[in-house]
């Protein structure tokens, strides 16, 4: 994965080379329209903050755009069809560089950018939503507490394992390099994955009958599991439908306008399968498969 050093662009440099790592964990300051998310359309952990964006009502105090959806030598891009809205570059890194001229890491997306200051204040999609879900309830449209005082510490106990076990998961399978690394991420995926199938067998969400944000953590790699990670990660043990318990949960979220608003299946076909070249050489998008739901939900583009 290409980085940044000092502030110059290296596309064949992995960040596993790098001694330090920048990040941007800055102040969130509830205001409104002061602040514009960059977001990959594609992306799970950029997903988690817009989900909350969409689902408490902030889409009209914190604008959201994304980058275009393949990712080449030259990182994430912007383009005709998903333009910067807001600074008018031609590539995210960019961004960090005008934030910080000696930049060193990734440049990766969500990038939260401080119209008034014009810098990026935090790129950590977890830090990110939780602090969106709970210091800007005051300004948002929708009364949902994902992250009710009571259940915090096992919110964060059950995101941190989502994370591991689920949300990246996917991708240690996916870009496993031997069979034995394959098959021992692939049995660990599918093993979380029937721990919550279990989990949700008697309740409509993680915690019981409330929304939180644990919810929004798992929602973007369960839409995304049947189209790509099943086929282009090969994490296909055992079809996502099988887990009866939590394939009824996905499509309970998909009833959600705010969930389905910010799913974009040809972004993310388009990012995936053209944009990993190192595993799909060739560059070809499969014509399937297309679940129904993604017909039911008006998800077919």
């Amino acid at each position: 994965m290409a980085v940044l050093e000092n502030g110059s662009w290296y596309p064949n440099m992995s960040a596993d080379t790098l001694t330090l790592e920048d990040t941007f964990s800055g102040k969130v300051l509830p205001q409104a329209g002061r602040y514009h998310l960059y977001v990959s359309a594609a992306c799970p952990f950029a997903h988690r903050p817009w989900l909350v964006i969409q689902t408490l009502g902030l889409d009209e105090v914190i604008s959201v755009s994304s980058v275009a959806a393949i990712r080449d030598d030259n990182g994430w891009a912007f383009s005709k069809e998903n333009p910067d809205p807001v600074n008018q570059e031609a590539y995210l890194r960019s961004l960090y560089v005008h934030s910080k001229s000696d930049f060193t890491g990734r440049v990766s997306v969500p990038a939260l950018w401080d119209k008034q200051n014009r810098e990026i204040v935090c790129s950590d999609s977890a830090a990110l939503a939780e602090t969106l879900a709970t210091d800007w309830k005051t300004l948002a449209r929708n009364s949902i507490d994902l992250f009710p005082a009571s259940l915090a510490s096992e919110v964060e106990e059950l995101n941190a394992w989502l994370h591991s076990n689920i949300n990246r998961r996917v991708y240690q399978v996916g870009f496993a390099t031997s069979q034995e690394d394959y098959e021992r991420e692939v049995a660990v995926l599918f093993e979380a994955l029937e721990i919550l199938d279990d989990r949700l067998a008697t309740t409509l969400y993680l915690f019981g009958n409330e929304l939180t944000l644990s919810d929004l953590f798992l929602f973007p790699s369960l839409v995304r599991f049947e189209t790509i990670y099943a086929v282009h990660f090969k994490a296909n043990s055992r079809p996502l439908e099988t887990f009866s318990a939590l394939y009824r949960y996905m499509l309970n979220l998909l009833t959600r306008e705010s969930f389905r608003q910010t799913v974009h299946m040809h972004h993310i076909h388009q990012h995936y399968y053209l944009s990993h070249r190192h595993i799909n050489p060739t560059g070809i998008i499969p014509a399937g498969p297309r679940p129904e739901w993604l017909k039911q939900f008006g998800l077919m583009d």
